[in-house]
């Protein structure tokens, strides 16, 4: 009986609450007269817009932005030419009006570069460099008045620093298009906001990270600028070799940051103010010095040396992932490029614009070309003045940084067996392949190369294990057929244990990890002048980025970088045909 006096509600839809449900009998009389109900509510109808319709809206977003724009420059003009501090009240205006700026610049963004508007919207961003008026008017002319205006404007200045981070990070998700600006604009958030942590040294070390990472991500997307290079140099002291590093690759980088050699100097002063270098970084930044100032030559050889005697002892402790025996050749690097000087011996061969050969074009010019035989083996000392070296470098910058770079080399590969050194040795065979392939670069530095050392370590690398499919191929070596299998042995091991019986011991086994087909110094010397034509086009594609690189296992490496090596020693064989003639020495047809 029950049920029998609710069915009528059920089927009247008028006296429905508009999803279904029956009405009580007391609701139904509250219900106004004539007023229809349905069980679900309408999508209200929307009118998509159109790109008429966004650009009187851009127009008057860009008045009113232009406006704040002009406020917020006279206001920074004033309050910086003062020397009289700033009330709470002018601090809070400041910061208004700055994130009004900032709001301005985002609704800007988002109705210029929305999905309907043509190119006659989207390029304004471009053509009147929007990202980059809303980081200097909008963020960091305000910082700089508050970090001059410390310690009492320390909380506005943190209150403003997370305003503009959450901003640049919204226009981060929404405007991709110009992801590397928003980028590079929250490490330099980040790295304002670790600078003025000073009682936290646990904060100072977590922002510092963070730019880091942020830094580290804009790289990865422009590895080729010297301006990211700087910033990294700036957040890794205090590692004084990572910091000569970054320093030097901001040189040598294909859109080079002329303002780190004032950075460059700073750091060589520094360590030329100790008395001793008893670490091997120490006295390789003061041999830099020295040739950064172009100092007497004799003050040169002491101080290299001393550097060499202490590289060979401290190679056993570097790092095996190859971070310092990169940071080590790389640097010396620069030296032969007479730290990124216009006029350097090698600027006709390595120009600053990008050039418009390939790879393989460079390696088939390479291969018309025979180099002059020089089996010399590399002293243990530097020679101050061998006459008939120098006659083909005019710059003696040039000719001690080349010393200094293949004497380094030397000591790496003196160290037989010792993983620690190929990273180093790496590197070091890199630029030589760089040089063959730039026929009148290698003719000018040919003499002063270890082949003899090359081609001792190159013999003793080939083991039974050794791919020579792979080493003898056209392109770097990959390990896509390992993994597969790889791959395939873990599938079965963990069906296996999946299916083990319950109650038995099961088995407890890792996974072998996977090959790696890019090594970690791969990522630390690209975007140099002279490794342009070192790695095929796509080579990092799909490679891992920097916050994804995990530790590699060192017995991995070790397996990747002797391949890597022999691929460079064979590609050397067929264009320096009389510095490696005996590059196998035999061995192929013994192991084969």
């Amino acid at each position: 009986m029950v049920i029998n006096e609710f069915l009528p509600l059920v089927e009247d839809k008028r006296h429905s609450l508009g999803y279904g449900f029956p009405v009580p009998n007391q609701f139904k009389d509250s219900q106004p007269k004539g007023e229809t109900h349905y069980d679900m509510v309408k999508q209200l109808k929307t009118n998509p817009i159109t790109h008429e319709q966004l650009v009187p809206e851009v127009r008057g977003i860009y008045r009113g932005l232009a406006m704040v724009e002009e406020k917020c420059i006279k206001l920074d003009k004033e309050q910086s030419e003062s020397k009289e501090d700033l009330t709470p009240v002018q601090w809070q205006a400041l910061i208004s009006i700055h994130s009004t700026l900032l709001h301005e610049h985002h609704d800007f963004f988002l109705s210029s570069q929305h999905p309907v508007a043509k190119s006659e919207l989207t390029e304004l961003a471009e053509k009147y460099s929007m990202p980059a008026r809303m980081w200097r008017y909008g963020i960091h002319s305000l910082l700089e008045l508050l970090r001059h205006k410390l310690p009492g404007s320390l909380e506005y200045m943190l209150h403003f620093i997370y305003i503009a981070y959450s901003m640049v990070t919204l226009l981060l998700e929404n405007i991709p298009y110009f992801r590397e600006t928003w980028i590079e604009c929250l490490g330099d958030l980040a790295r304002y906001r670790m600078a003025i942590e000073e009682s936290d040294m646990r904060d100072r070390e977590v922002w510092a990270t963070v730019s880091q990472y942020w830094y580290n991500q804009e790289a990865d997307l422009s590895h080729d600028v010297g301006r990211v290079q700087h910033h990294l140099a700036v957040l890794a002291r205090p590692d004084a070799l990572a910091q000569l590093f970054y320093y030097t690759k901001a040189l040598l980088c294909r859109r080079p940051f002329h303002n780190a050699r004032e950075s460059i100097a700073l750091l060589f002063n520094s360590t030329r103010e100790q008395q001793r270098q008893e670490s091997m970084p120490a006295a390789l930044i003061a041999t830099h010095g020295v040739l950064f100032h172009k100092n007497a030559s004799a003050e040169f050889t002491v101080l290299a040396n001393n550097y060499l005697s202490l590289l060979r002892k401290e190679i056993p402790q570097l790092d095996t992932q190859g971070q310092g025996g990169a940071f080590v050749m790389s640097s010396n690097f620069a030296a032969v490029f007479q730290y990124g000087e216009p006029e350097n011996d090698l600027a006709l061969e390595f120009p600053q614009q990008k050039t418009q050969a390939t790879a393989e074009e460079a390696y088939q010019l390479a291969l018309r070309w025979t180099t002059p035989a020089s089996f010399d083996d590399a002293s243990s000392e530097l020679i101050p003045n061998p006459v008939e070296i120098t006659s083909k470098i005019s710059s003696p910058v040039a000719f001690n940084g080349s010393a200094l770079t293949f004497h380094s080399m030397a000591v790496f590969l003196d160290h037989l067996g010792d993983p620690n050194s190929y990273a180093g040795i790496h590197t070091g065979l890199s630029f030589v392949w760089s040089l063959a392939i730039h026929p009148l670069a290698m003719e000018k530095l040919e003499p002063m190369i270890p082949w003899l050392k090359i081609i001792r370590f190159l013999n003793i690398l080939l083991r039974l294990e050794t791919n020579f499919e792979m080493i003898e191929g056209p392109s770097h070596p990959r390990f896509s057929r390992e993994n597969e299998n790889i791959r395939r042995r873990n599938s079965i091991r963990i069906e296996r244990e999946s299916t083990t019986e319950k109650g038995s011991e099961k088995q407890d086994e890792r996974l072998e990890p996977e090959i790696p087909d890019h090594l970690p110094e791969d990522f630390l010397i690209r975007g140099q002048v002279w490794s342009e034509l070192y790695y095929s086009e796509g080579f990092f594609e799909g490679g891992p980025l920097e916050h994804d690189r995990s530790f590699v296992e060192p017995q991995l490496l070790e397996f990747v970088r002797q391949h890597r090596c022999l691929w460079l020693g064979v590609r050397l064989s067929t264009v320096c045909r009389n510095s490696l003639c005996s590059l196998f020495d035999g061995k192929r047809t013994t192991m084969s």
